[in-house]
């Protein structure tokens, strides 16, 4: 019940807090009404969610039928969730900091149904997570050939703490970051400014104040520097001792500071595997990998539900790449799509950015927003010219590699057989000029090839029909797959 009720305030707060504070509510809330008056109201519904966390605790139950879980819960509609243990694509058991005196964990899973976290027990011995978790993989010890590919116990892949901290300075937490801290922008710039004109400051204080660009540079690089720290910070604290094992058809990752980490994924689930380079990460030589299950979605990279290798340098990633995705052959360089895309995507830059500089301009009337018509249009055919060269596909005879990103790259790798459904797209501008896009759908989400030559898109198409149909006949009757000898 503590457990349930720390994390449902701190979700509250962690959802409307930085916006009260954004925005000066909180704050002018306090003055009207009264300390005294807020801390009685807080106390209040501090209780009333004590609670509805004690009802939703006694009607929480949950019980393992053979290889079937069965989960009650709800606080006034009482659901009943049956989830079959061969179903289960992920497992997830995680022990805070604040959990361990106790020895309980919290464990999640999901099925190929959902895109989100389906089941999760909030407070379980840890004894019974590791039963729970040894049931869901005894289902393959009747594979001997899998269990002899998998008998060995050595990490595939072991951060090192150098990795890591490249791995904090390269990812995407930054601008995870910056937005999370937006709301507090305001308030902090105001904060500066009565500091800067308040008497008898330091001399360097009196320096920055009077030349507005060296103080407005400052302020940017102290904030960037800020934000590396948080995000060196967090990579620790999440994948601090991050480490891949494989074993029986299932990988799992064990990882996690304060918060202990393990997940696990089922190698017969997996549909692609993102390999990721940011912009930074670009420069410091560093990639990471995510890979995609059913039901995927558009989440965040460093959403939870991910699994996430981090901090890989190229050749551990194509290694791990090639472990994940047998048979992958690995071109060096990929095609490019026409330069047709690049024109495309220079247009709407342009257009858009106009049409939103002058429109704001009429709105307001004032004419310093064309100053964002004029940037939009000079920035359009750099912007479409990094966006066509940083696209690329490749097929090789069992996969598929497509490429995308701006500055940043991220490449999705998956086989072919994987593919569930297969759209050629063509507008008046592609059917004039005789290109087209392939749309390719797989368990975890669509992948797009645009603007390629309308008879590659046909080929590549009966290609990937040619592949599905070769493999659910040779399921259906269990026949040898022929290998696919068109051009």
């Amino acid at each position: 019940m503590i457990f349930l009720l720390a994390r449902g305030v701190t979700e509250f707060a962690r959802q409307n807090l930085p916006l009260l504070i954004g925005a000066g509510a909180w704050i002018t809330f306090v003055e009207r009404v009264g300390l005294q008056q807020v801390t009685v109201g807080a106390l209040l519904l501090l209780l009333f969610a004590a609670l509805l966390t004690l009802i939703y605790h006694r009607r929480f139950r949950f019980r393992l039928e053979e290889d079937v879980l069965r989960v009650q819960k709800g606080l006034v509609r009482q659901v009943e969730l049956k989830v079959e243990i061969s179903r289960i694509q992920r497992l997830a058991v995680e022990q805070p900091v604040w959990m361990r005196p106790f020895n309980i964990v919290r464990l999640s899973l999901d099925t190929p149904g959902g895109i989100t976290t389906e089941v999760e027990l909030p407070g379980i011995p840890r004894q019974l997570a590791e039963a729970f978790r040894t049931q869901l993989s005894s289902r393959l010890d009747q594979q001997p050939e899998t269990l002899a590919q998998d008998s060995d116990t050595t990490p595939l892949f072991v951060i090192t703490p150098v990795a890591l901290t490249l791995h904090g300075l390269s990812s995407n937490s930054v601008y995870i970051l910056l937005a999370a801290i937006s709301p507090f922008l305001r308030p902090l710039e105001d904060l500066i400014r009565r500091q800067i004109e308040q008497p008898d400051q330091p001399p360097w204080l009196q320096h920055l104040a009077e030349s507005p660009v060296l103080a407005g540079s400052a302020l940017l690089a102290g904030l960037f520097v800020l934000l590396l720290a948080a995000s060196v910070l967090t990579a620790w604290l999440r994948y601090y001792g991050f480490t891949l094992t494989s074993a029986r058809g299932q990988y799992a990752q064990h990882s996690g500071l304060l918060n202990r980490r393990e997940q696990t994924l089922s190698a017969d689930r997996l549909q692609a595997v993102d390999a990721v380079q940011t912009m930074l990460g670009r420069a410091l030589g560093r990639h990471y990998l995510i890979c995609r299950q059913y039901g995927g979605g558009a989440a965040s990279d460093q959403a939870g539900a991910n699994f996430l290798i981090p901090g890989l340098d190229r050749n551990t990633m194509e290694a791990l790449t090639r472990r994940f995705l047998p048979g992958l052959d690995l071109p060096a360089p990929l095609l490019r799509v026409h330069t047709y895309y690049r024109r495309v995507i220079a247009l709407r830059v342009g257009i858009v950015g106009a049409l939103l500089g002058g429109g704001l301009g009429m709105w307001y009337g004032h004419p310093g927003w064309l100053a964002v018509s004029a940037t939009a249009v000079a920035l359009a055919w750099p912007i479409g010219y990094l966006r066509w060269r940083t696209v690329g596909w490749a097929a090789t005879p069992g996969h598929l590699i497509v490429r995308r990103g701006l500055i940043g790259q991220r490449s999705t790798l998956f086989p072919v057989e994987r593919v569930h459904a297969v759209l050629v797209r063509q507008s008046w501008f592609q059917r004039r000029h005789g290109v087209a896009s392939l749309q390719l759908t797989l368990a975890s989400g669509p992948v797009v090839i645009p603007y390629i030559e309308a008879d590659t898109v046909a080929r590549l198409a009966d290609r990937v029909l040619y592949r599905v149909e070769s493999q659910e006949r040779r399921i259906m009757n269990q026949e040898p797959t022929h290998q696919w000898t068109g051009d």
